[in-house]
């Protein structure tokens, strides 16, 4: 079949609305059509039949910690950068504080910050790879809203740990910069020197930023994130599990499996 990418935004009148037909393999037709709400973004969860079926019946979902995906064996959901924003020094860094040595900072290791303890719920737009689609699960249903699931997630968040806030949006695939500051905001890596104090950390950390890595560029990638004072009873491989209202979601693509 037939594949249209989307075009440029109307509203900039410097571009031009571009179709590209391309041959593309294709998962199994819709079960319906799109259902999501007018202006909200097109948002996706694909899983296991056993899941897809649960979440559309019962409105079933997991968020696992930010740890749980640092140590879990599955290779297509394993980072264990998650929950870190950082960058490496393949340029070197040398730094000379006002009260102590020069440093020279270089090699492929990150300097990074780490957030504070939360849970995940990964969602994905249109474009991800099939692979992974297929690598998922294969069955596919659609968000309504992910501006009102967000909302209702952290509700049913909050009746199981003390939450704190929350994010939700597209995850950004790239590094961070460095930055020389006299301020440790968010805890610093590299201590320089006390007096005054000096201190190398990451500029702009996010936890909707990743590193741009294989599969997790493929995965086109959108979450809901909550964040806890800790882990369910002190546990970080113990999942959250919640019931938001089923009419969520709506049945989009069913796998062959």
């Amino acid at each position: 079949m037939l594949k249209t990418p989307a075009v440029h935004s109307a509203r900039d009148r410097r571009s031009k609305g571009v179709f590209v037909l391309m041959e593309v393999d294709m998962p199994n037709e819709p079960v319906g059509a799109i259902a999501t709400e007018i202006d909200e973004p097109i948002l996706f969860r694909t899983s296991s039949r056993d899941v897809y079926t649960a979440t559309l019946a019962t409105g079933s979902l997991w968020l696992r910690s930010d740890q749980y995906f640092r140590e879990i064996e599955d290779t297509v959901r394993r980072d264990r950068s998650e929950g870190t924003n950082g960058t490496s020094t393949v340029i070197p860094i040398k730094v000379a504080p006002q009260n102590g040595p020069s440093v020279h900072i270089f090699g492929d290791g990150e300097i990074s910050q780490r957030f504070d303890p939360h849970y995940i719920l990964s969602m994905h737009g249109s474009g991800i790879r099939l692979a992974q689609v297929r690598a998922f699960g294969g069955h596919t249903f659609g968000i309504r809203s992910i501006s009102r699931l967000s909302a209702e997630v952290l509700y049913r968040c909050s009746q199981l740990v003390r939450c704190n806030g929350y994010r939700y949006g597209p995850v950004s695939y790239q590094r961070t910069a460095l930055t020389h500051s006299l301020h440790s905001i968010g805890g610093s890596p590299l201590c320089l020197s006390r007096n005054p104090a000096s201190y190398i950390r990451p500029l702009n950390v996010d936890v909707l930023r990743k590193q741009p890595m294989f599969p997790f560029v493929d995965q086109d990638e959108w979450r809901i994130v909550v964040f806890a004072d800790g882990y369910l009873e002190g546990n970080p491989r113990f999942p959250l599990k919640i019931n938001v209202d089923p009419g969520a979601f709506f049945p989009y693509l069913f796998g062959n499996e």
